[in-house]
C-alpha cells in the first residue's frame, strides 16, 4: 500500500507534523486488510448508512472531494482551501488514507450515491466531484484506470460534474523497492499511465488494456461520461523537481542490458530495435528523479505535500474551475521564497471539455481571464515497451 510505510516511518511519530502522522497511522491500522484496493484482494465491510449532509444554504455549488491520504491531509489542504477560495462552494471531503481506486469508487457509491440526505432534485444546486486518487493502487494502472472510469460514469449518471486532478509527483532514493535504478522506470510509467488517462491523452485500449472490453458499446473513442469535464495535470507541474540531477544513463544501459527480465521482454527484437529499446529505457529511467515531489514541498515523506504544497495545488487548479464556483484565484507563488512571481510562470496542463447533459449545466470560465495562462497540454511521455 503506497504511503503506509511512510506514515508509519520513524519520522511519523515525531516532529512538527506528528499529529497528522499519528492520525494517518491510526487510519491505516483501521483500514489495513479492508481497504479494498480491488475486489480480487478483499472486500470492504458493509458500512453504516451515511448520515452527513450539505448544510450551507447560501452556497449552491456542492462539491465532494474524493482522494487518498493527500486529500485527507488535515493542515490547510487543497480541499479545505476550496471553500475559502470559492465563495459559492460547500465542500464535503470524503478522502481517506490508504484507499486505492476501487475502494474510492466504493466509498463514493456508499457515502454519496446511497446518501438520501442529499437533495438531488433541487434545480438550484450544482453537484461536483473533485477526484484525485489512485496512487495506492498505481502498481496495477489499468485496473486503477478502470475503476476511476467507472467512478466518473457513476458520478455523471447522478448529475455530477467532475474535476479530475492527476496524481502528484512522488518518489525518492530512500524507497529503493519502488524507485531503484531498474524498478523506478516501471513505477514512473505506471504513474504516467494513470496521469495520462485522467488527462484524456490515451485511447481506451492504452488506458485500460483488457478492461476496455467492460466499457460496453465497443466505441473506439471515449464517451463524454467516461472523462472529467475539467482535467488538471498536477504531475507535470511546478510540484515536481524538474531540475533534479538525472541518473547515470550509461550505467542504466549496462544494468538493463544485463537484467534477465529485460532480456526476456526484448528477446524477439532484432539487433537495431533492441538497441533502440535499450536506449529509450535507459534515458527515461535516468529522468526518474525529475518526476519526484520537490523536497521543499514535502511533508513527512516523498509522497505527501506539505501545507505550501497544498497551497500550490490550489493555485494550480483554480484557473480551470467553473465560473459558477465564484473562485478568486491566488496569484502564482514561488513557495520556496514565498513571493508572488510574474504571471508568465508555467502552469500545469488543464483541459476543460464540454460537460455531459445534466439537469444543471455549470459554465466554464477561461482560466487565462482570471489568473495566469495555461500552457498547451504536453504530449504523453508514456511509451510502452515493445
Amino acid at each position: 500500500m503506497v504511503g503506509v510505510l511512510a506514515l508509519l516511518g520513524a519520522w511519523g511519530m515525531a516532529g512538527p507534523h506528528a499529529p497528522e502522522a499519528r492520525a494517518a497511522a491510526r487510519s491505516v491500522a483501521e483500514q489495513r486488510g479492508a481497504s479494498g484496493q480491488d475486489p480480487e484482494r478483499g472486500q470492504v465491510a458493509a458500512p453504516a448508512a451515511p448520515t452527513w449532509r450539505f448544510r450551507t444554504a447560501d452556497r449552491p455549488v456542492k462539491v465532494v472531494v474524493l482522494a487518498g491520504s493527500i486529500g485527507a491531509w488535515r493542515k490547510s489542504s487543497y480541499a479545505e482551501t476550496l471553500e475559502t477560495m470559492c465563495t459559492q462552494v460547500e465542500v464535503k471531503n470524503l478522502s481517506a488514507v490508504g484507499m486505492g481506486a476501487y475502494a474510492l469508487k466504493r466509498r463514493f457509491i456508499e457515502q454519496v450515491l446511497r446518501n438520501w440526505n442529499l437533495r438531488w432534485n433541487d434545480p438550484l444546486l450544482e453537484y461536483w466531484l473533485v477526484f484525485q486518487g489512485g496512487l495506492n493502487s498505481v502498481g496495477t494502472p489499468r485496473a486503477t484506470n478502470h475503476h476511476i472510469r467507472e467512478l466518473f460514469v457513476k458520478a455523471h449518471k447522478r448529475g455530477f460534474g467532475v474535476v479530475g486532478l492527476t496524481l502528484t509527483p512522488w518518489g525518492d532514493d530512500a524507497d529503493p523497492k519502488r524507485w531503484g535504478p531498474l524498478t523506478g522506470l516501471d513505477y514512473l510509467r505506471n504513474t504516467k499511465r494513470v496521469v495520462d488517462f485522467v488527462m484524456g491523452r490515451l485511447s481506451p485500449e492504452e488506458a485500460l488494456g483488457s478492461y476496455a472490453t467492460r466499457r460496453g458499446g465497443g466505441e473506439e473513442e471515449w464517451r463524454a461520461d467516461e472523462l472529467a469535464e475539467v482535467r488538471v495535470d498536477l504531475y507535470d507541474s511546478l510540484l515536481r523537481d524538474a531540475d533534479a540531477a538525472p541518473r547515470d544513463v550509461q550505467r542504466l544501459r549496462e544494468r538493463f542490458a544485463s537484467q534477465r527480465s529485460w532480456q526476456r521482454t526484448h528477446k524477439d527484437l532484432g539487433a537495431l530495435a533492441r538497441a533502440e529499446a535499450l536506449e529509450r529505457d535507459a534515458v527515461e529511467a535516468a529522468s526518474v528523479p525529475q518526476w519526484w515531489l520537490r523536497e521543499d514541498l514535502r511533508a513527512f515523506d516523498h509522497i505527501h505535500p506539505n501545507s505550501e504544497g497544498h497551497a500550490l495545488i490550489s493555485a494550480l487548479m483554480c484557473p480551470s474551475l467553473p465560473e459558477s464556483w465564484g473562485c478568486a484565484c491566488p496569484a502564482p507563488v514561488d513557495v520556496e521564497r514565498m513571493e508572488e512571481v510574474p504571471s508568465t510562470v508555467a502552469t500545469p496542463s488543464a483541459t476543460p471539455i464540454a460537460p455531459p447533459a445534466r439537469s444543471v449545466t455549470p459554465s466554464e470560465a477561461p482560466g487565462a481571464e482570471r489568473s495566469f495562462p495555461d500552457l498547451p497540454a504536453p504530449e504523453s511521455t508514456f511509451a510502452p515497451r515493445p
